[in-house]
């Protein structure tokens, strides 16, 4: 009884809800694009609207898990050294790009799904984009997924950050300008002689002495 007292207190803890919905885009998505591809093999056309509506539910529940992982940020950013907080930006990057790509995913297999009640026949392209896009969020998520699961197990560890080889790849490639570089250091040069003055050409005008 205290442990489900537990379990029910970790549920108040976003950080904690963000793990346990996280692979509803990536496992549920691809559970789904197995289904519908079934479906369009084998010509299936209630496998095709069972599974498009799964491909809009996981692509939807997108929103969900980036809420959660935003709303758990300043706590987890207490906990983690300075390596796991630059895993953990890199994954919060790659998260917001992740589920405007699912937006995109859902957006389609719902047009799909309602063109093809209108159009018993189906159009083809609708289901291509719609592989297609899933395929390109699922694969998102997974990259993810990787810079998330670096952020608590440190035998995941592989070598910088990203973000780090990024700032280094910068530097290589953009020397220092002219302006930047330091100064070289100056030999004392030899003694200048100063120039003699020049006598200005007496005057026209001046009389000669008497």
């Amino acid at each position: 009884m205290n442990e489900f007292r537990e379990f029910l207190d970790t549920l108040k803890q976003p950080e904690y809800v963000h793990v346990l919905l996280h692979p509803i885009p990536v496992y549920g998505l691809a559970t789904a694009l197995a289904a519908y591809l079934a479906g369009l093999a084998f010509k299936s056309r209630a496998t095709q609207v069972v599974a498009l509506a799964l491909i809009i539910l996981t692509s939807a529940s997108g929103w969900v898990v980036q809420y959660y992982g935003e709303e758990g940020t300043d706590r987890v950013e207490t906990m983690v050294t300075p390596k796991q907080k630059a895993w953990l930006e890199v994954h919060e990057e790659r998260g917001e790009r992740t589920v405007w790509m699912l937006y995109g995913t859902g957006a389609i297999a719902a047009v799909t799904l309602l063109s093809s009640a209108l159009f018993p026949k189906g159009l083809s392209f609708l289901a291509s984009a719609t592989v297609l896009t899933a395929a390109a969020a699922l694969f998102l998520g997974l990259w993810t997924g990787h810079a998330g699961g670096q952020i608590r197990h440190k035998e995941f560890y592989q070598g910088p950050p990203p973000e780090a080889e990024k700032k280094s790849r910068i530097q290589k490639r953009s020397p220092l300008t002219p302006e930047t570089a330091a100064p070289p250091h100056e030999s004392p040069g030899l003694p200048v002689e100063p120039e003699p003055l020049q006598q200005e050409p007496a005057s026209s005008e001046e009389k000669l002495p008497q």
